[in-house]
């Protein structure tokens, strides 16, 4: 543990204020030290009140595990869990975790990414102390040809997860997560092995939290759960939540296949019946979405005429 660490440590395990020289005395650093590592919280997202002669008080809103042990009710999803102050990328660190071992439902999470990812590369805003970044480490028992029903299962528990905490969440095909007609949570899912076998999948997922500023570029297509709803936003529980609903629908995606996750993805889907403009590698076209075949992809009615099953590639809302 590092002496930001023991610091939160001493203050979350606290009933009251803690003062400056208890917690100097305790783990042998200066006043001023003690104060640098206070405002490093503060910079994670975390309130603390600091009073005259009666010292600092947490107000916990982070995503260390001590915080998310309340919240999480798994059997193997994030069990092993690494909490990182700042890293590049959750997926990249969680690629290399894999590579050394990580077990299966091991999870990552970042309070700061500095080169937070989308799908096809794009980048993600993940501001400090804002949001819910995080990876899974999965070792599932299936053909590659079926990793990406994995990314409809995420999709499927993560918006379970956030309708369990009250908010009207829906799914954009194949993996976004809508409330109000704007995107809150985004996901990158990314595989390792071979053309036999999957050695590792690992599932990136970004929510935005406690932002209640957007960057004007996402104002209008981008929200976050502070602006969806006047109801207090606890960062660990809304980890926690969706961890449980994730394992739930992992499992079921294991027992049953794929057949129950997508009776679960339709029934909670914000894309069919709307006029969509598709984007691929290859052509641009606009037209409506009809329904989500058996194997995961997007059956689309062309405005010109017949139909198109979409594998790979974006779906807007024409």
């Amino acid at each position: 543990m590092s002496i930001r660490d023991d610091v939160f440590a001493l203050l979350y395990a606290a009933d009251d204020y803690v003062s400056g020289e208890q917690i100097s005395e305790k783990l042998g650093i200066s006043r001023a030290a003690v104060w640098k590592h206070v405002q490093a919280l503060e910079q994670e997202g975390y309130t603390v009140e600091a009073v005259r002669r009666k010292g600092y008080r947490l107000a916990p809103n982070g995503i260390r595990q001590a915080e998310l042990l309340p919240y999480l009710h798994t059997a193997w999803l994030g069990q092993e869990y690494k909490y990182l102050t700042e890293v590049d990328s959750t997926n990249i660190y969680a690629k290399r975790w894999a590579d050394a071992g990580a077990p299966h439902g091991a999870v990552a999470a970042a309070d700061l990414q500095t080169a937070g990812r989308g799908r096809l590369g794009r980048a993600w805003s993940s501001p400090s102390g804002t949001g819910v970044w995080f990876s899974l480490v999965l070792r599932p028992h299936i053909p590659p040809d079926k990793a990406p029903q994995l990314s409809l299962a995420t999709a499927v528990g993560v918006a379970a997860g956030l309708r369990a905490l009250g908010y009207a969440a829906g799914i954009k095909w194949p993996n976004d997560i809508y409330i109000d007609g704007r995107k809150v949570c985004g996901m990158l899912t990314e595989m390792h092995g071979s053309v036999e076998s999957v050695e590792w999948v690992v599932v990136g997922i970004g929510i935005n939290c406690l932002n209640r500023e957007l960057p004007p570029e996402i104002r209008d297509i981008a929200t976050t759960l502070a602006l969806a709803s006047d109801k207090p936003v606890i960062r660990a529980q809304v980890l926690g939540e969706v961890l449980n609903h994730l394992e739930y629908y992992y499992d079921l995606l294991a027992r049953e296949g794929f057949a129950g996750i997508r009776r679960e993805w339709l029934a909670n889907n914000i894309t069919l019946g709307k006029r969509v403009n598709i984007r691929t590698l290859d052509e641009t076209f606009f037209g409506e979405a009809l329904d989500m075949n058996e194997d995961g992809s997007l059956l689309v009615k062309r405005d010109e005429g017949g139909e198109y099953t979409l594998v790979t590639g974006d779906v807007f809302f024409a």
